[in-house]
């Protein structure tokens, strides 16, 4: 049983190690670190619309005859490469879709706070500040998308980076304490 803690232990530490390395692309890295995320989809993308294509060729008349594997397989491939070659398209794209997100979270938390207010409930002004602060936040994804993005990547690449400094804490204290 020990053996099986300091095995699982010190993979978690190996894990962790780079997993920090990898925060630190995204910490200080964060435009290309999406841009190489971007990449990696465009390669899924483009990967899974080969599939579907040789599927197409390979599957029986009547199959192809009621198939949409053609034509799925070539949109795939075909965003898949855009996406390989233009990875900052979808980086701005994402930014305001997150914007405008946060625009229907206000939409949502602010008729919420009026409704509590209307049965006189003390927390109504605390929803009102919280949705007014989607509103805002939504405003600024949508003006500037990419930079939004890239903040988003840097303060995920410092949760990361701390989360996984306590868990390599955690394994070192386990590691410590089985002896």
């Amino acid at each position: 049983m020990v053996d099986n803690i300091k095995k699982y232990e010190k993979t978690s530490i190996a894990t962790s190690i780079l997993l920090i390395i990898f925060s630190m692309f995204l910490i200080f890295k964060p435009e290309a670190s999406l841009n190489f995320i971007v990449i990696v989809i465009g390669a899924f993308m483009a990967l899974v619309g080969i599939i579907h294509m040789v599927s197409y060729f390979t599957s029986n008349k009547e199959f192809r005859a009621m198939s949409t594997e053609l034509i799925e397989g070539t949109m795939y491939a075909v965003i898949g490469i855009f996406l390989i070659f233009k990875p900052n398209i979808l980086n701005e794209f994402l930014g305001v879709i997150v914007g405008a997100w946060q625009i229907i979270q206000f939409i949502i938390k602010f008729q919420f706070a009026f409704n509590l207010k209307s049965v006189s409930s003390a927390t109504w002004s605390l929803m009102l500040i919280s949705s007014l602060l989607h509103l805002v936040f939504g405003i600024i994804m949508i003006i500037n998308p990419f930079a939004s993005i890239v903040a988003i990547t840097t303060i995920a690449g410092i949760i990361l980076l701390v989360t996984e400094i306590g868990n390599i804490a955690e394994s070192v204290y386990l590691l410590i304490k089985v002896d």
